[in-house]
């Protein structure tokens, strides 16, 4: 009896482990969809956002999309794709022409202008090249949840968002250079095939075709540095297995892009503007010598240095964390509040130093750290230095920031949350700053429709909540950034509705007309174009805050002028006409007026207001 009821006991155990084991089964399983389909949401989230108000003449864009707009548009009215033609003539022939080939098929020859037609490509490339990031993540990590996570946090860095949107090559670079190192990473063997090479090189041409030739030195670098450490950096080796080939690739991308020389009635022109001016002109010193300039001044070594936090945005401190943290152990995976200690390190790291501590991380992550180092240094060589140059990081640095997620210390996640919340509460600050100077001006009262309280509310307290939950904070980070993205797009109602732009009067006065327009930077006379698209000629003029009404009735017949929000003086117009205005939003200012905003100041160069006035000219 006493051994029939032992059996049963034991039975009765097994039966409850088994229980307790299929139950954890379930668990885990509902746990990793619900984890799945949380990502799912904002990967659709994410999308919403590049696409929202993507036809805005306000959304964090660069000065030079206009210039490529402009070529574009001339050249498209020319009938030919070659030459490019650019109405400035000292930016003639300055990038090759794959971009503006894609603004001239998107936009139908011009003939459907607007700058949504422009921009949609560009954003189809950046979602290309999140999505590229996912497959390679889920190649490399086994996991799906980690690879819609590297793709996401792409898809958040500031640096992505705002030159990945807009008219400009970044996001075309990037997809088409980023696209065969992302392939030998997953797939290192076939893609150092004989076979892949044409494929490879014509992969890279594409992308050469959308920036410059010069590209070819960060790729070269990067597979070569990746083919010589497999071969244990045996270098008599390497030259005889690799070299070659790799001397193929660059072969074939070079040649891809010398198809632009063939093309062009006018390679002269080309090799003189583009070549020796436009890219070799970068390591020209200018005043001083390269090694002071390479210390000291706008485009030191230190712009370099702090490009990826820059790029990445309001991820800036996880990403300083990123760096450090394999100098700190790289084995501890432990979240607790003292491995913010490792901020504590050296800010001077030596590469070699840097390199021998990631010896026991896998291969593949080692290649991202060295793909990430390349393009920091061949970056850093030119005397020209921008964080947009460094854009091409941005895709291994998403993917190891996935890696070390659950590593970076919460608090410096939880401070992107709580910057999230105060830009949030900042730009519900400036909506109301600015009905109240609509209200107190000509303009009449304008009030923020109920959803844009609730945008800026929501997000508040998302990322507070965020801060508050320990278990939420790190799950949070990434859909509090892309609320805040849509905080600022829904921040530009007004400036993107009726009130930001010119009247039916307006439109009739432009009909084949000359209009003398205000511009801050090259071609800024273009953003106009897409407001009076039926005037004959848009005539720019320097832009200067001291300049009045009067001043420009002395010079020109037909004229907008862009004044302060609060300036009333063309409602008071002895001479000539008031036909229009609009409300705008300045975005480029110069050191005087930040300063003055920084004091508060905020009105008189934030808030503008165009007016489009017609009269005689005086003299």
């Amino acid at each position: 009896m006493h051994i029939t009821a032992s059996f049963f006991c034991l039975l009765h155990d097994q039966h409850h482990d088994n229980l307790l084991s299929a139950m954890n089964l379930t668990a885990s399983h509902e746990h990793d969809l619900l984890k799945k389909l949380f990502y799912v949401l904002m990967l659709f989230l994410a999308i919403g956002v590049y696409f929202y108000g993507l036809g805005s003449d306000h959304i964090a864009t660069n000065g030079d999309e206009l210039l490529y707009a402009q070529i574009t548009r001339a050249t498209a009215l020319s009938g030919h794709c070659l030459p490019l033609i650019s109405p400035i003539a000292r930016l003639q022939n300055t990038k090759p022409p794959l971009l503006f080939w894609q603004g001239i098929l998107s936009t139908h020859w011009a003939n459907d202008w607007t700058l949504f037609a422009l921009r949609w490509p560009c954003v189809l490339y950046t979602l290309l090249t999140a999505l590229l990031i996912g497959l390679i993540g889920k190649e490399l990590f086994k996991k799906t949840g980690l690879a819609l996570h590297a793709a996401l946090i792409f898809l958040s860095f500031f640096g992505i968002f705002r030159y990945g949107r807009c008219f400009l090559t970044s996001a075309p670079e990037v997809f088409w250079l980023s696209l065969p190192c992302l392939l030998i990473l997953a797939w290192p063997r076939p893609m150092s095939s004989w076979k892949a090479l044409p494929l490879l090189g014509i992969i890279i041409g594409i992308g050469l075709l959308y920036k410059s030739f010069m590209l070819v030195v960060p790729l070269f670098t990067v597979i070569s540095w990746w083919s010589l450490q497999e071969r244990a950096y045996q270098w008599k080796a390497w030259i005889r297995a690799d070299l070659a080939k790799i001397i193929i690739l660059i072969a074939v991308a070079l040649a891809c892009f010398s198809l632009w020389f063939l093309l062009d009635p006018n390679p002269e022109a080309i090799f003189k503007q583009f070549i020796l001016k436009e890219n070799f002109g970068k390591f020209d010193p200018g005043t001083g010598s390269y090694l002071y300039n390479f210390f000291i001044g706008n485009s030191s070594i230190w712009r370099n240095v702090i490009a990826y936090p820059l790029n990445a945005g309001l991820l800036a401190p996880a990403v300083v964390a990123l760096f450090i943290l394999p100098l700190h152990n790289t084995q501890q995976a432990s979240t607790h509040e003292e491995s913010f200690k490792i901020l504590k390190a050296s800010s001077f790291i030596k590469l070699k130093s840097f390199f021998k501590a990631l010896a026991p991380i896998p291969l593949y992550e080692k290649r991202l750290w060295m793909w990430l180092v390349t393009i920091f240094i061949i970056f850093s060589l030119p005397n020209q230095r921008d964080e947009r140059y460094l854009l091409l990081g941005m895709p291994p640095l998403a993917l190891l920031l996935t890696l070390y997620w659950h590593r970076i210390p919460r608090s410096l996640l939880a401070l992107s949350l709580f910057s999230v919340s105060v830009i949030a509460a900042g730009l519900g600050g400036l909506g109301l700053l600015l009905e109240h100077y609509l209200e107190s001006s000509s303009w009449g009262p304008y009030h923020y429709p109920l959803g844009y309280w609730v945008m800026i509310f929501g997000t508040v307290i998302f990322s507070l909540l965020g801060i508050y939950r320990a278990t939420w904070t790190r799950a949070s980070v990434l859909p509090g950034i892309f609320l805040l993205y849509l905080c600022y797009a829904s921040f530009l109602w007004p400036f993107d509705g009726p009130m930001g732009h010119f009247n039916k009067a307006s439109q009739d006065l432009a009909l084949y007309k000359r209009i003398w327009v205000p511009i801050n930077f090259n071609a800024r006379e273009e953003s106009y174009r897409f407001l009076l698209p039926n005037a004959v000629m848009l005539i720019p003029y320097d832009y200067r805050a001291s300049i009045t009404i009067h001043d420009m009735q002395q010079q020109v017949p037909r004229f907008i002028i862009s004044l302060p929000l609060n300036d009333q003086s063309g409602e008071y117009l002895h001479e000539g006409i008031l036909i229009g205005r609009r409300l705008n939003l300045i975005d480029r200012f110069n050191a005087q007026e930040t300063r003055a905003m920084l004091l508060g100041n905020l009105t008189q160069y934030l808030f503008h207001q165009d007016l489009l006035i017609e009269g005689k000219v005086m003299k």
